[in-house]
């Protein structure tokens, strides 16, 4: 979860509030779903965790402040520049070489604020946390800043050679430059700092370079931002250049702008940041962004932008009131304490409309707003009501079930993890060589759509994992220089297609096994397989059967099907040398996945 530490007199001010103590800051910190870290704050400086991950504008210290004055003021703060109908102050113009490589740019001007050491601070604070939190370490989102008094519009947004020498620039220098080293593990010599560097040589030799080249994901060429006189700004999402791209105390007039691979991403971030410098009395000002191809807002798109079509839900009082316990909420109470969570609300009778601002687009259903209504209210309004009947708890019998699986692939020498239930497309589906809709013979395993999810805030938790194999692919993506052989195994939940179900989906448990090594074969991990299916009464030929079937994951010939008394348990195979290649891997492996739900069937005869 994101931290964020900031001054107390920075916070005091932009929440209007003078008077402000730490003990106010933690009652008042729930409305933005965080925790304020006793220990580490004093009367002079704050740190907060923050728990909520589809709020990316409470991640700074403006948006703490504009929680609590918006609470104060019992009504949302106006924000002239998500109009949408300002005259651009600036165009930036994309060339068509970005669109593979990092395709989406947005950015504004603000005016009419000097930059003052506290909030310089604070925009690189937010800077770093969007970057590595909402963009993922720059993959997804990064944000750059720059004196814009200084700049000759148009802007244009290119993607050149690594090795171009006319797009060379002198890059920021590092905040220790004397113990800096090239990827070479050489000293870079003082006078270096002042010349002209390719993006190729950021990448390899400069500290910031090497520290965010994976950003680029292998990328043969190099996204640039330039102004009409050729000046570059910077080489996003790596670094800013020292000329353009050096911000300091004192201007008043900057250029902000946000790259990535999702466009309503983007938008978002760019939005968040507007509405800090606003909050600190800046003049926003849009810059209208220029495509050559087609994007999902069309071939021109300005930032700040509305996003209007993401931030509107409805809302019945009457489910307010039934699923908080509230049998006399009125609907007039819940428009008023959802104004002073700084939402905009349109009240017919019993109907809510409500709507966000457009710096956060996180609802999807009136549970988001109902949610919203009891935080800023707080949760000590609620009334308490003593328990009806008596229950005792107890691990669901499937839960139980699963730890049992879990425990003897522990005793058979694997290493559990535990991934995300949340992934991408391309690592469910071209990763693992699948279309969209597997139509194959597994389909019991993945043998539809995938689930996803409606109001994605980034693509690499865009959809639910439909199997638990790319998941142990992506650890040992990220664990080969340990020691061989490698034995992982996860039980965990999947999102299983099923038309029958709600939304065309049930939850399943599945148990999946990966083993990495040098000499690697089907027949290992079959021994370890058949050991599990002993342990639980079912023995090979009569018991449990493989039979032989083609899977696009699979070494033709070397996937079997896992079938027990007619139910189809799952897939135990030899993963195909091209899904290794895309996964960054270069030892043979194998794996096998076994639904604990059909297995547990079958071994209780339901």
């Amino acid at each position: 979860m994101p931290h964020i530490t900031f001054p107390m007199a920075d916070l005091r001010a932009l929440a209007g509030e003078p008077a402000l103590s730490l003990d106010d800051l933690d009652r008042l910190s729930t409305l933005v779903k965080g925790e304020l870290k006793r220990r580490h704050s004093s009367e002079a400086e704050a740190k907060v965790e923050l728990q909520d991950t589809n709020r990316p504008d409470t991640w700074c210290v403006e948006g703490i402040a504009r929680a609590i004055r918006q609470r104060r003021r019992g009504q949302p703060d106006a924000y002239p520049c998500f109009q949408g109908d300002a005259a651009p102050a600036g165009t930036i113009e994309v060339d068509a070489s970005v669109e593979r490589v990092r395709p989406f740019v947005a950015g504004f001007v603000a005016r009419g604020w000097t930059v003052d050491e506290a909030g310089l601070l604070a925009f690189i604070s937010a800077q770093e946390v969007l970057s590595r939190n909402f963009g993922r370490q720059r993959k997804s989102v990064a944000i750059g800043i720059y004196d814009a008094a200084r700049i000759a519009w148009p802007v244009r947004y290119l993607a050149a050679p690594l090795e171009a020498r006319e797009h060379a620039f002198v890059p920021l220098t590092p905040p220790n430059p004397g113990d800096a080293r090239d990827g070479a593990g050489r000293p870079i010599p003082a006078a270096r700092w002042a010349e002209r560097w390719t993006p190729g040589e950021v990448l390899r030799d400069h500290p910031t370079g090497r520290e965010f080249a994976a950003a680029l994901q292998g990328a043969d060429r190099a996204p640039l931002l330039v102004d009409a006189a050729g000046e570059v700004l910077s080489f996003p999402p790596i670094i800013n250049s020292q000329g353009l791209g050096r911000v300091v105390a004192g201007m008043t007039e900057l250029f902000v702008e946000v790259t990535g691979t999702t466009l309503d991403q983007v938008l978002l971030t760019a939005n968040v940041l507007a509405a800090n410098l606003a909050d600190r009395g800046a003049r926003i000002e849009p810059v209208r962004t220029v495509y050559p191809f087609d994007t999902p807002r069309g071939p021109e798109v300005q930032a700040p932008h509305p996003l209007e079509d993401r931030r509107s839900i409805e809302l019945e009082a009457a489910e307010a009131r039934r699923l908080l316990g509230e049998p006399d909420l009125a609907a007039d109470e819940v428009a008023r304490w959802l104004a002073a969570f700084g939402l905009d609300v349109a009240r017919q009778g019993e109907r809510l409309r409500v709507t966000t601002p457009a710096y956060r687009v996180d609802y999807l259903h009136a549970v988001d707003a109902i949610e919203d209504f009891a935080i800023a209210r707080g949760y000590e309004a609620l009334s308490p009501l003593m328990p009806e009947e008596f229950t005792v708890g107890a691990l669901a019998p499937m839960t139980l079930f699963a730890d049992l699986a879990r425990e003897r692939m522990l005793g058979l020498g694997y290493e559990e993890a535990i991934g995300n239930l949340l992934t991408s497309v391309d690592e469910v589906r071209q990763k693992m060589n699948l279309g969209e809709r597997p139509e194959d013979a597994f389909g019991a395993l993945h043998g539809g759509p995938l689930v996803r999810i409606q109001n994605v805030m980034n693509r690499n938790y865009a959809v639910v994992r439909d199997w638990v194999v790319p998941t142990l692919l992506e650890v040992e993506r990220r664990s080969t220089g340990a020691v061989y052989p490698h034995r992982v195994f996860e039980a965990g939940e999947v999102a299983a297609w099923d038309a029958s179900q709600n939304l065309a989906s049930r939850t399943e448990q599945r148990l999946a096994a990966l083993l990495v090594h040098d000499k690697a074969g089907f027949s290992e991990l079959q021994g370890v397989l058949d050991q599990l299916l002993r342990s639980f009464g079912l023995a090979f030929g009569d018991g449990y059967q493989l039979l032989v079937r083609a899977h696009p994951s699979f070494i033709p010939g070397r996937a079997t099907a896992i079938v027990a008394r007619g139910a189809e348990l799952g897939v135990l195979g030899e993963v195909h040398p091209e899904v290794l290649t895309r996964w960054g891997l270069y030892s043979p492996a194998v794996a096998f996945e076994v639904r604990l739900d059909a297995l547990r069937g079958v071994v209780s005869g339901q």
